[in-house]
């Protein structure tokens, strides 16, 4: 914090930003310590909170997410000395935390500590994203099992929806490794670039390529409709068509005496709506 008063006096921005920032650190850092010693002497219920949740809540005015997110920080605080050490100096970030928060619950306490140093120096050099990528990478190693297990998972809940949004429609799925490869195979082959001159993006071609790819089958018939391509039928009784032949024989040779409403007992009506069809 004295430094942090230096440099707000000193003058040079880009100084009293890198201050700015590890102060703002270091007190996230010092709020998660404090948090821990109040979850440890349980004094968040004097003031009527069941939970420590519940306590920063209540008395921060923080919303749920930005709790839990500080709750969640006192265990790698209270058990990782390293991390508390580098976040209390304001050399990591509450996001770096956060990843050996998850550490801690994904890859364990002990490959965590045994691996501590190392991860601190990589933290205070790498945003967070850098930090993430060592720690699932460690997680790899120490439980080389959970691929597996991840992987008849997958398996297991094979699957390919299509679900209507408002606005469009949104893909989801899982496919097996012969599945996935025609699929990739024939997206490949149809979002390939026209010629020299396609300036579309990879994803406009793929959606352009998905489109035509629809359409081509559309256009020769569905398996469930034996072939015949979609189509719309009308049935429309004769006196209906032939009251619609004159309108448009009158709109042609007497376009001067042809009235622009016609009366609303003549309309015909679709079958089951109560709508009438505007055929005269």
């Amino acid at each position: 914090m004295r430094t942090a008063a230096q440099a707000l006096s000193s003058g040079d921005v880009r100084e009293t930003l890198h201050a700015v920032q590890m102060a703002q650190d270091a007190l996230d850092a010092v709020k998660g310590v404090l948090l821990a010693e109040l979850q440890a002497s349980k004094d968040f219920e004097l003031d009527g909170a069941s939970t420590l949740n519940t306590w920063v809540r209540n008395q921060l005015h923080l919303k749920s997410g930005q709790a839990t997110v500080l709750v969640k920080s006192v265990a790698a605080l209270r058990d990782l000395p390293l991390v508390a050490e580098a976040a209390t100096s304001g050399l990591i970030s509450a996001a770096h935390v956060q990843v050996f928060v998850y550490g801690l619950a994904h890859v364990g306490l002990e490959p965590m500590l045994q691996h501590e140093e190392v991860l601190v120096a990589v933290a205070a050099e790498n945003e967070p994203g850098v930090l993430w990528e060592a720690v699932k990478h460690l997680k790899d190693l120490a439980h080389p099992e959970d691929l597996d297990e991840a992987w008849k998972g997958g398996m297991d809940k094979e699957d390919f929806a299509v679900d209507a949004l408002p606005d469009g429609f949104h893909v989801t799925g899982f496919l097996n490794t012969l599945t996935g490869l025609k699929l990739k195979k024939v997206m490949d082959s149809v979002s390939a670039p026209r010629d020299a001159d396609d300036t579309r993006t990879g994803a406009q071609r793929r959606v352009q390529g998905l489109d035509d790819l629809l359409d081509s089958i559309l256009g020769n018939g569905l398996p469930s409709d034996k072939g015949v391509r979609p189509h719309m039928s009308v049935f429309v009784d004769a006196e209906t068509l032939e009251a619609a032949a004159e309108r448009v024989e009158q709109e042609t040779e007497h376009p001067h005496l042809t009235p622009t409403r016609c009366p609303r007992a003549n309309r015909p009506h679709w079958p089951g709506t109560g709508r009438s069809a505007r055929t005269c």
